[in-house]
């Protein structure tokens, strides 16, 4: 069984010393620093993957009289929600909406809501993520500190003719 546990580190001249319940000597231990430029290189990263997508969205799928007008099988994006960590937005980057970027982007027009929050917990792409061990694996992709998590809602018309089991 494996768990996962944060601990405030105290300071010292020439080591770190962190004290809690269950914690005995030879444990590892991760530190988190968070930095402003390597945030908004993986912000600029996480739009890319976004363009990618090459999805329809709200504002690309409709008529001239607005009406709602969906390729088959093309995926449509209808909503997002962001989940950052309390310590990013202004003050973080210098900068606001820095973290909404990359979906206001790709996705003018398409209703997005989110939250600043302690410890994002959600999935992370193995492409945005360093893992050192097998084990810590479930860890980095689960928890997560200083950061923002993209959650992007679409829907894909069925293809004419396809069958419809309710």
């Amino acid at each position: 069984m494996s768990f996962l546990s944060f601990h405030g580190v105290m300071g010292g001249v020439e080591y770190l010393r962190v004290e809690g319940s269950g914690i005995e000597s030879g444990d590892s231990f991760h530190f988190y620093y968070s930095d402003p430029a390597a945030a908004l290189v993986s912000c600029h990263k996480v739009s890319a993957r976004l363009r990618s997508l090459n999805l329809g969205s709200g504002s690309d799928c409709s008529d001239k009289m607005g009406n709602v007008v969906m390729s088959a099988g093309k995926p449509w994006v209808f909503g997002g929600f962001i989940f950052s960590s309390f310590g990013r937005g202004g003050s973080f980057f210098n900068d606001f909406n820095v973290d909404s970027s990359p979906f206001v982007e790709n996705f003018p027009g398409v209703p997005v809501a989110g939250i600043f929050c302690g410890g994002e917990i959600g999935r992370c792409s193995p492409s945005l993520s360093v893992q050192d061990s097998k084990e810590e694996a479930s860890v980095h992709r689960i928890c997560h500190v200083y950061s923002t998590i993209y959650l992007l809602m679409s829907y894909t018309p069925a293809p004419p003719g396809a069958a419809v089991i309710f």
